[in-house]
């Protein structure tokens, strides 16, 4: 919840955007909470659109926070990668073990993969994050402990 956060890879503000994505939703000052908020949210909803070929929402949105989290060229080059080794490329777990792979040189490397080499473990372990997070939050609502949205 700092809106002067700054990555170690140069991501800024409370959604933590690269400057080159923040540009391109029209964003001057990424630690300007409500245009970084904004441009967060439209880049969110322009990464669900880039997945929409996946139906199940469930998956989409696992796909849409590695995207989210290390670029959507890299997640794409794992759907190639795992389409290409016979696996189910609309299947986060799936996708998710070539992302990973993408950090060895006989993967980043194969004529299939366009963005290169990529720390995959690293978005691989967002989403589970993000994801149990999201969960406990679930949980927290159903067990009435405050979330309820009356209280809100």
């Amino acid at each position: 919840f700092d809106p002067k956060a700054v990555s170690w890879v140069g991501a800024r503000g409370l959604m933590q955007l690269m400057p080159k994505t923040g540009r391109s939703y029209g964003v001057r000052n990424l630690y300007n909470p409500s245009q970084n908020l904004e441009a967060g949210t439209q880049h969110i909803l322009w990464l669900r659109s880039v997945w929409n070929k996946i139906s199940n929402e469930e998956e989409r949105a696992k796909f849409v926070l590695a995207s989210y989290n290390v670029g959507q060229g890299h997640v794409q080059d794992a759907v190639r990668l795992a389409e290409k080794y016979g696996k189910d490329a609309t299947k986060w777990d799936d996708v998710a073990e070539f992302l990973v792979l993408k950090s060895k040189k006989k993967y980043y490397k194969d004529p299939v993969v366009q963005f290169g080499y990529c720390r995959g473990d690293e978005p691989v372990d967002y989403v589970s994050d993000i994801l149990y997070r999201y969960n406990r939050y679930l949980q927290l609502d159903q067990g009435g402990t405050g979330f309820e949205k009356d209280n809100l």
